[in-house]
């Protein structure tokens, strides 16, 4: 057994990464990993779960950065995936991770998302419920038929709260840029509003010049996923400037061009930020 592929991977492996581990194992063995034959699976569960940059993963597997960047966008295995393989595993047991709680006590009312609604005229996003009593049942959120509807509820949120945190994030990406440099792709997270959570990405594909930004926005609506329910994802490219909104990992159906056309005003921060880059650009050009 190689003790030098341990040493090199020391770090990652003091925390809770077994997928990753694992492969470190088989490489300490004397196995040969072929990044072309990593299941997806096990990727996204080291990338999303285990958080394990691209760099590192690509040094496991003795390849360039941007072969394991490829391989994901290839598996659409990107920021502000909804639902990872230790999430599906989670709701999927839910009933034996709870076996020696009785959380039954601690829900009165389960509280089911019919649809989500956007009102711009009056600044509002809800999503009116079904509300069951619980009759008692351990985890009664993923196992409500037959249980009583009692009344009607209704998640809201104001639109300008969640273009507050959109604008917020985006400030701090630009901030940092203006004062940092960066290889490795780089987070961020605002996690200080309850029902309102926005995450994003700063990364670069095959050309590490060609920085692009993927922001994703989700509501604290249904209670299922820790991060929230997906409301749209986003991608910027910070060398051309051109936005794509995505609504398709919604968790709720919702159309693409409302989405836009209530949001895009958000990324004018960002615009401009280019835009003044561009400018430098073209003046550095016309000095030499």
């Amino acid at each position: 057994m190689d003790k030098s592929v341990f040493d090199r991977f020391k770090y990652f492996m003091e925390r809770e990464t077994p997928v990753f581990r694992s492969y470190v194992m088989k490489k300490a063995n004397g196995e040969i990993l072929d990044i072309e034959t990593l299941p997806p699976d096990d990727l996204q569960e080291m990338f999303i779960d285990e958080v394990i940059t691209d760099g590192v993963i690509a040094d496991l597997f003795d390849v360039e950065q941007k072969v394991v960047t490829k391989k994901r966008y290839k598996h659409g295995i990107k920021f502000g995936q909804t639902l990872s393989r230790k999430s599906i595993e989670l709701i999927e047991n839910i009933s034996k991770l709870i076996e020696t709680k009785d959380v039954s006590e601690d829900i009165e009312l389960v509280l089911i998302p019919i649809k989500i609604i956007i009102h711009p005229d009056d600044d509002l996003i809800f999503a009116p419920y079904h509300a069951f009593e619980n009759d008692g049942r351990q985890y009664p959120f993923y196992d409500y038929e037959g249980l009583e509807e009692v009344d009607t509820e209704t998640f809201c949120v104001r639109i300008s709260r969640v273009k507050r945190e959109i604008e917020s994030m985006l400030e701090e990406i630009i901030e940092f840029l203006c004062e940092c440099e960066w290889e490795d792709e780089v987070y961020f997270e605002r996690e200080n509003d309850s029902k309102v959570d926005v995450s994003a990405i700063l990364f670069a594909d095959e050309d590490s010049t060609a920085a692009k930004i993927n922001l994703a926005v989700s509501l604290h609506i249904s209670g299922l996923h820790k991060s929230g329910d997906l409301i749209f994802d986003t991608e910027y490219d910070l060398g051309t400037g051109s936005l794509s909104f995505q609504t398709e990992g919604s968790d709720f159906e919702l159309d693409v061009d409302d989405i836009q056309d209530l949001f895009l005003e958000c990324w004018s921060s960002v615009n401009h930020y280019v835009q003044i880059q561009n400018e430098i650009e073209l003046e550095l050009e016309d000095e030499i």
